[in-house]
């Protein structure tokens, strides 16, 4: 009942961000050859099972060498006497589930994606989350090997991700110093032991033990098994995380990461609702109407159903069409295995690759999830969105005056920051053109946001509260029955986190782009530190050449040389524009509620 099966498979999908649900499955018990989502991957079975048909279906052999695949017609009906027992946004509140069924998904027994390990500091302790249980790793540099113990230090219950890593690789809580190692998460220290005996009964003592987790790095990422024991250490040495699961390999490039402030079933939904990317993310003219000339034009999903056989505790595989003019005839297939991981890709009409996405999702606590993307686009149609902002004449005159500027900024990023590699990488993420990546980001959490306080607020089940009429739907409603059918309907929270608090947030929490990523990125950090450091310098500056400015209008008007009182006045300005630059750089890391002006960014 605990052991959890994986696969290796075949993807074929894109995956962008869903909200919407689709209609009535029938079920019905049939021997045939089904594609699923277990063990051996994606592999032919013959055997007698449940399979689950959405909509009405016609076999399609599309001369593919047999292959099978379920098509969804627009068509979708809400039977409210068959809704299950769905609550609200599908985290709702309570402790972790009795033991699950054989054919149920146990949330703490899979790998989660906690961060990229290129976003984590190696010298100090990084705090994280995952199912609501709070946790801290640190780089152990006798061994080279991350660790990763629950937050609270047995001594007093305070946070060790305030402590520090020490010379011989342990973490030192900053309370009383107390010290433990990671592997199993020993106690080697309790400074004030009167004497040496004390100290090693101290120590010896299991409770004063930290609770220590199995992690890994896997694919770029650091990956965490939210149980601990050694019962764990053995279930999670045999589980593949989910990444090495997809045949195609893993996709080339880094991850992006953000922490969405919306609840896990929201942030899967968006992603498995594609058609939202032709109004959400669309250009728009001056007049607030769709923009013809921006987009590619949408084209109404006819195509879009679970593949046969393939829903189980483990996930489930949707094949859908395109959704506009650029992608019409694209064939798409995306994988989603539980409880973190949507591998998609799109192939065009002759077969030859489209797009491909990896997209991974950990909750972190109710109301918040971690969103890990990486993307490959095969062929120039594949990139869609809100697209690039064409340059003016004004834009290419400001590149012109701003040239010297540019080049002195690169100079003090190289010669004086304490890591300009380092730094760059942050720049490269918070800072435009970088930080317009954002702009997306905005547009799915104030819609997602919307959802979920709504959904919180009628407090019925996705089947009552949603109308879904179209093919386009089947994504979301797909989701949704694995999990009614296999996840409880909800995440299973660690113990003692309820999920009982309002999803309702302000407008600058939602756009809050510090706790969204700043925090969780060590170059970002590093960046921002470094800003704050040349605008205080620029003021610095300011204030000297001011008074250089003034000493030397003074003096120069005896000897008729007014030049150097020109001069340190000019450069008394240029710092003080220098140092607004800096604040105005320090605020893309920090939210997209613009710094001046009406506090709400304009995102269409």
């Amino acid at each position: 009942a605990t052991r959890r099966p994986r696969d290796a498979w075949r993807t074929r999908t894109m995956s962008m961000m869903s909200m919407s649900s689709m209609s009535t499955m029938s079920s019905r018990t049939t021997t045939r050859t089904t594609r699923g989502v277990g063990a051996r991957g994606r592999y032919p079975t013959t055997r007698s099972r449940a399979t689950t048909r959405m909509g009405d279906d016609d076999d399609d052999d599309g001369g593919g060498g047999g292959r099978r695949a379920r098509w969804c017609v627009a068509r979708a009906v809400v039977r409210e006497n068959e809704v299950t027992s769905m609550t609200t946004d599908g985290d709702a509140s309570s402790s972790p589930s009795p033991s699950p069924s054989p054919s149920s998904f146990d949330w703490f027994q899979a790998w989660y994606p906690m961060r990229p390990v290129s976003f984590l500091d190696a010298e100090a302790p990084n705090e994280m989350k995952v199912l609501g249980k709070k946790l801290v790793a640190w780089l152990d540099a006798t061994t080279n090997e991350w660790r990763v113990l629950e937050d609270s230090c047995p001594h007093r219950r305070a946070p060790l991700s305030l402590g520090y890593v020490q010379k011989d690789g342990t973490l030192a809580c900053r309370y009383h110093g107390w010290a433990f190692e990671g592997a199993r998460g020993t106690c080697t220290s309790v400074p004030m032991s009167v004497d040496a005996n004390a100290e090693a009964t101290a120590c010896a003592s299991p409770r004063s033990c930290a609770k220590s987790y199995p992690c890994r790095v896997e694919d770029g990422l650091l990956w965490v098994w939210p149980t601990s024991g050694a019962d764990a250490m053995l279930k999670s040495a045999g589980a593949p995380c989910a990444t090495s699961l997809a045949a195609g390999g893993t996709l080339p490039g880094e991850w992006g990461m953000v922490e969405l402030p919306v609840g896990y079933a929201p942030a899967l939904e968006n992603q498995f609702d594609p058609s939202h990317a032709e109004w959400l993310h669309a250009k728009y003219d001056a007049d607030g109407q769709l923009s013809e000339k921006g987009n590619a034009g949408f084209v109404p999903m006819t195509k879009f159903a679970v593949a046969e056989g393939s829903m189980n505790r483990d996930g489930f595989i949707v094949e859908h069409g395109g959704y506009n003019k650029s992608n019409a005839d694209v064939i798409a297939e995306r994988v989603f295995t539980a409880p973190c991981s949507s591998r998609s890709e799109y192939v065009d009409a002759k077969g030859r690759k489209y797009l491909s996405a990896a997209i991974l999702y950990t909750p972190t606590e109710p109301g918040r999830t971690l969103m890990y993307t990486k993307f490959a686009a095969h062929q120039s149609g594949a990139v869609q969105g809100a697209g690039s902002r064409k340059v003016s004449p004004f834009d290419r005159f400001n590149a012109l005056v701003s040239a010297p500027a540019t080049s002195l900024f690169d100079f003090y990023i190289d010669t004086f920051t304490s890591d300009p590699a380092l730094v760059r990488v942050g720049l490269s993420h918070g800072a435009p053109p970088g930080s317009s990546a954002y702009n997306l980001g905005d547009q799915d959490i104030l819609a997602m946001h919307g959802v979920e306080v709504e959904m919180e607020q009628q407090h019925k089940p996705w089947k009552q509260s949603y109308y879904l009429p179209t093919p386009a739907d089947a994504g979301v409603s797909a989701f949704r029955t694995w999990m009614d059918k296999h996840a409880g309907g909800r995440v299973a929270w660690a113990e003692g986190v309820v999920d009982d608090a309002s999803k309702v947030k302000t407008e600058a929490e939602q756009l809050d782009r510090y706790s969204r990523h700043t925090k969780h990125c060590i170059a970002c950090k590093t960046a921002l530190k470094e800003l704050g450091v040349l605008e205080e310098r620029c003021m610095m500056a300011s204030k000297y050449l001011l008074a250089a400015g003034l000493f030397f209008a003074v003096t120069g008007a005896a000897f008729d040389q007014e030049a150097p009182a020109v001069v340190a006045t000019c450069l008394a300005g240029a710092s003080l524009v220098g140092a607004e630059t800096a604040r105005d750089m320090q605020h893309e890391f920090l939210s997209s509620v613009p710094r001046r002006g009406v506090p709400k960014p304009k995102l269409w």
